[in-house]
Parts: C-alpha cells; structure tokens; sequence
C-alpha cells in the first residue's frame, strides 16, 4: 500500500543497501538514498522529508560531525542503522543515543523497521500541525505558544480578524496587546491598509485632540500647518488605541460621536471628514473600577468591547518560557559573542522558577541583555540578574541593556590594555576619537593614560 510519505537515507557504501530500500519501495515508502552526508544536507535544503536512515559503521571523529550536521539540520526523527557484527565505539554510543531515535540492526525484522518508520511519520506530521497551530506569523514577528490557552487565543485571532468590529484587549504590561492587535490587522481584509497607533496613557492631555483628530493651520499657537490625525491617517485600516484607559474624559464623548458617524473634523474646522477606520483597543488597567468611579464612559466602553480578547499573563503559560527563549535567542544572534551556544540548563530552570512580572517584555529584555553581556559558551543563571530585577520592580529597556553592554565593553577593554587608549580603540574597533567620545558619553575616568605612538 502506498504511503505518501519521503524518506531519505545515506548509505556510504555502495549497494550495501539495495536489498533494504527495494523493501521498503515495495511496501509504499518513497525512498532518497544518498551516498554522502554533504549531498543529502542539500537535498534536505530542497525537499521535505518524513523521517531519515543512516547506515552507521566504522565512523571517524570528522564522519560523526557529519552525521551531527545532517540530522540537526532536520526537524524530523532518524534511525540508526547498523550491523550486528559493529563493536560501537564509546564516542559512536554516545553520539547514536543523542542523535537518533532509535537503533535497527540489519538482522531484525524488517516489519518491525516497516513499523517504527509509520510511527515515525506520523509523530512527523502530528508535529507539524501542532507547531502550524501554535504558530502565529506578523510581518518579521510571531505569536508563538505550546499552552493550550494561548493556542485558543491564537485561532481566536484569525476569527476576530474575519469580523470587521472594534476589539478590545486586555492583559497586564508586556503580555504582547500590540502585537495581537497587529496580528488581528495583519490577517483582516483591511491588512494593505494603514496600521496606526496611539498611546493615550504617553500623550500629554493638552495634545491628545489634535493628535488624534488633526488641526487646521492657525488653530492654535504653533499650528503653523494643517496636521492630520491619527484617526483619519488610519482610514481603510486599523487603529490601535493602548491604554485606552487614559483617554482623557472630556474627549471620550468626541471619541464616541466619531464611531457613532464615522466622521472627524480637525480642530479649527467646520468641516467634517469621513474615516473609514476599524478600532481595535488595549488597557491593562481594571475597566471595571474606571467605569464605576465614572472616569471612564460606559457608552464608550460598550461600543469599544464589542469583541474581547484577553492575553493571559507568562507566569501562567510557563511551558512558553524555553520556546520564547529560543526564539528571542536566534532573533538577538547578532549581539552574541563569538563563543555563546545557548543557556545553561540551571539558567533555563530558574527562568521557569520565575514570575516575570514584566511578562514577555522583561522575558525579551533579559535574553538581550543576557547576551550582550555574556562571555561564555552558555548564559548561567548568575548572568540572568532577575532577582535584582524582581527586588527593583524595573525592566530594563533594551536602549538601557545597549548602554549598559557599550560601557562594559568600554572598560574591559582598558583595563585588558592597561588604560592604553589607542590598543582598547583598536581592540574595540572603533577609532581613538569615538573612543573617546564613547568614555566621555559614560563618564569612564581616563585612569594611567599614557602617550603611545601606538595608534
């Protein structure tokens, strides 16, 4: 019976596995057999494969490395294959019992490796769909999870995203509200539209209108030309409002007759212009006690909240932690030293023990810095400074984390060249003059600075 699956194999001896891949095309499998680990790298560059074989024999150091490079560069599973008769050196049994999944020798049964290899790529395809669900695409980001709330969340995206209503978020600081809001754009029919938005809670009250709104030259002072708004920039797509909550009350009710008409008029104009724009809005504050202490306008809120979505907090989807990790390691490659693979496990089981307050952001936040300061092969859990993060309260940006690691570098480099400025600039390589600049931006005292015709 035919399986509509591929498999590749490598086989560094020539025929040696005729026998056993005429089996395995004659009981439905699609077989690539290749006679080089560096060929069927390539070919896994080209096309998508279910599960793998390699014939393991005598293996050097050099072959070994291959076959590392060869089944880390896949994402499924791979079977050993090996003769009865092979005395497995120690590094051969440690590198088969990391690498594979499993061990066939060639004297077994062949239905049994007929079998193992169905259950192979079925696991291969059950993965797939699973890391295709908890997968979320925007732009050059992602909203990726193995939480089963956070998997609903992410289906609940796409199907807000078909409804052309307003959304309102909620969810504690650093949770991702704009990226979902994003998202929910990214996937709706208005996605080749404008995505605009607005911090109400970082607008001072004086600017807001305007901001929002637009004005018409003359309107005020300084208002040396007509300015747009952010509603009427946003029209034919979204309009992301963060912090919803501080929406100064005077201006909820223009807020409120802009959705009710669609219409805006810039301050200093009788005019009215149409805006064709979804509102989507976000607050981590308690709506409920806005509403009751009146700074927040019910008939606002309920024309707001026609849609809910609410993004739960890390400390609650902390199987999330590892996988977020990795994906801001890879994404922050660039700042890494030359040497760093990755976190140690102690640094991963004390990033579960924590509660990250700061949720996703702090998360983000503490891999960039982490890596940025690091000089090792792997980030230990002393590198992760979060309890003093934890005691503060803070999390620090990631222009502060960029300070921070430029001053650091700054001083190692003088003290490793004894206060020579000129071999720490070159060392660095920046010129002395930025160098310079660079101690006096970070007000690093010139300790022991000699004259050097080294320049």
């Amino acid at each position: 019976m035919a399986k509509p699956y591929a498999l590749i194999m490598v086989d560094r001896t020539p025929g040696r596995s005729d026998a056993l891949t005429d089996y395995l095309s004659y009981h439905g499998w699609n077989i690539s057999l290749f006679s080089g680990y560096t060929e069927a790298r390539r070919e896994l560059a080209r096309n998508a494969f279910s599960a793998g074989l390699v014939q393991v024999q005598d293996e050097t150091d050099a072959s070994l490395l291959d076959i590392e490079k060869l089944i880390l560069s896949s994402e499924f599973e791979w079977i050993a294959l090996a003769d009865p008769c092979c005395v497995f050196s120690p590094a051969l049994r440690q590198t088969v019992s990391r690498l594979f999944h499993s061990i066939h020798t060639l004297d077994a049964d062949r239905q049994s490796l007929d079998c193992l290899l169905a259950h192979l790529v079925q696991m291969h395809t059950v993965s797939l769909k699973a890391k295709q669900a908890a997968t979320l695409q925007i732009g050059d980001r992602q909203i990726v999870s193995n939480n089963s709330a956070m998997r609903k969340i992410i289906r609940q995206i796409r199907t807000l995203a078909s409804v052309d209503a307003p959304v309102f978020i909620t969810g504690e600081s650093g949770t991702g509200k704009e990226l979902a809001a994003r998202a929910i754009h990214e996937y709706s029919s208005r996605s080749q539209g404008p995505f605009i938005t607005v911090n109400c809670g970082a607008i001072p009250a004086g600017l807001i209108q305007s901001e929002l709104f637009g004005h018409e030259k003359g309107a005020f002072t300084d208002a040396n030309q007509r300015r747009i708004g952010k509603i009427e920039a946003a029209s034919g797509g979204t309009l992301f409002l963060d912090e919803v909550s501080d929406l100064p009350y005077p201006l909820q009710a223009n807020f409120l007759r802009f959705i009710e008409i669609k219409k805006i008029s810039r301050l200093g104009s009788h005019m009215e212009t149409t805006a064709d724009v979804r509102i989507i809005s976000a607050s981590n504050a308690c709506m409920e006690e806005r509403l009751s202490r009146g700074e927040f306008r019910q008939d606002l809120f309920f024309r707001l909240n026609v849609l809910a979505l609410h993004l739960p907090p890390l400390r609650e989807r902390k199987e999330d932690i590892e996988l977020l990790t990795q994906l801001f390691f890879e994404q922050f490659l660039h700042y890494k030293n030359g040497k760093l693979s990755g976190f140690s496990q102690d640094a991963l089981s004390f990033m579960m023990e924590y509660d990250w307050p700061g949720n996703i952001r702090e998360l983000m936040n503490t891999v960039c810095r982490s890596m940025l300061m690091s000089r090792k092969k792997y980030i230990e859990r002393s590198d992760l400074r979060l309890g003093s993060q934890k005691a503060s309260g803070k999390t620090l940006t990631l222009e502060a984390i960029r300070d921070a690691a430029e001053r650091n570098t700054v001083i190692s480099a003088l003290k490793r060249n004894h206060h020579n400025v000129a071999r720490a600039a070159r060392e660095t390589g920046v010129s002395r003059v930025t160098f310079y600049r660079l101690m006096d931006k970070y007000q690093i005292v010139r300790v022991n600075e000699r004259p050097t015709n080294d320049a």
